[in-house]
């Protein structure tokens, strides 16, 4: 009878456990004027996704970033605040009933309202726009009227597309668009840590890339009245892990010592097998990589500038979420990868955004001005937020303002810093704005810039070159930023900057179209990839000593 009893009462929870999983919560987002219906013990930002509302996750849904902060009407019927939303939101901001989406579980009706500066837009500035006509090589005749390909550049942040005309080289149209996989973390160590987690997840991310890449292509087939039988041949370069990710190949190992990809070798492949809407004989050709952290997209770039046939000593920095480089003279080539992280294009920002409409993007120092520091948004309109550039400025122009110290702390004493109760000071607020910087973003960008100012110094003293004739700045975030301000704040070593300093947007993706059009090149970067000789930071001796001593910033006065 006691075990009738007990069995009983396991299978009425089992049944209660059924009921309260099939039960289902009204849910309405402002001000977007969208109500669905999800299961009840869904999370906010799940609930967005089934309805097209993608919200910023730099932290990959781990309740750390607090950029998913949404506002609800009725919290009573969400689950309590949890260890995360307490650490992260603030206690007035949780008496304002905010919530964080990753972490907050609909438990009855609910309506949310969304930021502005929350969703993730499809706007971007930079990649697109690259125009041009190159030289024709096809690897076989083709007896078509109209042969159009697809070169791609899949970055971590962005993803663009380049319809090209292989019979004439001329770039037709081109399109960038937001990355979809952010919703799994702003850097690819997130979205390897989501494929260890699960492995169902690589496929998600892979898929999230190809409905990327199928947009950019109707988009642009659109653009230039073009149909898909048109197409022949595709190119993508991107780093290792978005390579390997688009591929289908677990990138896993990356992810951990010693960091190794699971093929160097270039992947030939198909439209049908990647999933492409695009007739299955499409070819498609991923670019090799040289280790897990310096990929297809630095080889893209080295084979757009042809570093490696100039007589000049020169140097590639491709600075993204990783920082990519690549020395060349007439003696070799050596490359390396540095762990710059996120926090140069904005995330991990406690105001960070992408560089978007309302981004700080230039910020001045100014002694004629109000508290000595001025600044620019993108779209000159409210400042929403600040993104990678205006992150180096600002720091520039901290230091020059006396805002800032040598170790990364606050002047207590300046006007526009926030001190707490015992007067130390924790944040600097931009002039006439609600956008600030936190001492956590100042050391966020400090690891960044002596992982950028290290790795240089040691790739240099590697190939045991004395002088740089040509810097050359280029990827998501590198062409953009005013390199005067990095090497103000010791993020790039002085001796690079005595030769030629250039800024080329779009190397990545412009060696992507060289390679699309001329099949003799895709060759040339194979055997390219096998000459490099390739740098582990982590495997230097003194890199620990010499990093903790590049995240000072430079005295003032000492800024050239």
């Amino acid at each position: 009878m006691k075990f009738e009893t007990v069995k009983y009462r396991e299978l009425k929870w089992e049944k209660d456990w059924e009921s309260k999983m099939t039960q289902t919560c009204d849910i309405g987002f402002k001000p977007f004027n969208l109500k669905a219906k999800v299961k009840k013990g869904t999370s906010i930002f799940n609930a967005a996704k089934m309805q097209n509302i993608v919200l910023r996750s730099d932290c990959g849904e781990k309740g750390t970033c607090g950029k998913c902060a949404v506002i609800v009407e009725n919290t009573e019927n969400l689950s309590p605040a949890n260890r995360a939303e307490k650490k992260v939101l603030s206690s007035s901001q949780l008496k304002s009933f905010y919530r964080l989406a990753c972490q907050a579980e609909v438990l009855g009706h609910v309506t949310i309202t969304i930021p502005e500066d929350l969703a993730i837009s499809s706007e971007v500035y930079g990649k697109a726009g690259m125009q041009g006509i190159f030289p024709v090589n096809p690897g076989a005749k083709r007896d078509k009227q109209t042969s159009l390909g697809f070169a791609f550049d899949i970055g971590t942040t962005t993803i663009a597309a380049y319809l090209c005309d292989l019979k004439s080289g001329r770039i037709l149209t081109s399109k960038a668009i937001v990355n979809p996989q952010r919703q799994y973390g702003e850097d690819v160590i997130a979205r390897i840590a989501a494929v260890n987690e699960d492995e169902a997840n690589l496929e998600k991310q892979q898929k999230l890339a190809v409905e990327a890449m199928n947009e950019l292509i109707k988009f642009c087939l659109e653009t230039n009245r073009s149909v898909k039988k048109d197409i022949d041949e595709i190119t993508v370069v991107g780093n290792t892990t978005m390579e390997h990710i688009l591929a289908g190949l677990n990138p896993k190992n990356i992810g951990v010592s010693p960091y190794l990809p699971v093929t160097n070798s270039s992947v030939v492949t198909n439209a049908h097998d990647l999933g492409l809407d695009l007739p299955s004989e499409v070819s498609v050709y991923i670019f090799p990589v040289i280790s897990g952290f310096l990929g297809g997209d630095i080889l893209s770039a080295l084979l757009a500038d042809q570093s490696h046939k100039r007589k000049e000593t020169s140097l590639i920095i491709d600075i993204g979420t990783n920082g990519e480089l690549m020395l060349c003279n007439n003696k070799g080539m050596w490359g390396t990868s540095c762990a710059t992280g996120p926090a140069l294009e904005g995330a991990q920002i406690s105001c960070g955004m992408r560089a978007s409409s309302g981004a700080i993007s230039k910020v001045f120092f100014h002694p004629e001005a109000e508290n000595r520091i001025v600044f620019e948004t993108i779209g000159n309109i409210e400042a929403r937020g600040v993104c990678g550039s205006g992150i180096i400025d600002a720091l520039a122009a901290m230091r020059k303002a006396d805002v800032t110290l040598e170790n990364g702390t606050f002047n207590s004493d300046h006007p526009n810093v926030v001190c707490n109760a015992k007067g130390v000071g924790k944040k600097f607020m931009f002039p006439k704005s609600h956008v600030y910087i936190t001492l956590k973003d100042v050391r966020q960008v400090q690891l960044a810039k002596a992982a950028l100012f290290v790795g240089i110094e040691s790739l240099l003293e590697k190939a045991g070159v004395k002088q740089v004739d040509r810097t050359i700045l280029t990827g998501a975030f590198g062409a953009k930023f005013n390199w005067r301000n990095a090497r103000d704040i010791g993020m790039l070593p002085g001796l690079i900057l005595k030769g030629k300093v250039e800024s080329a947007q779009n190397l990545a993706g412009t060696g992507a179209v060289i390679a699309l059009l001329d099949v003799d090149k895709r060759v040339e970067i194979a055997t390219i990839a096998r000459r490099i000789n390739f740098l582990d930071l982590s495997s230097e001796p003194d890199f620990t000593l010499k990093f903790s001593a590049a995240t000072q910033f430079p005295a003032i006065g000492n800024f050239s």
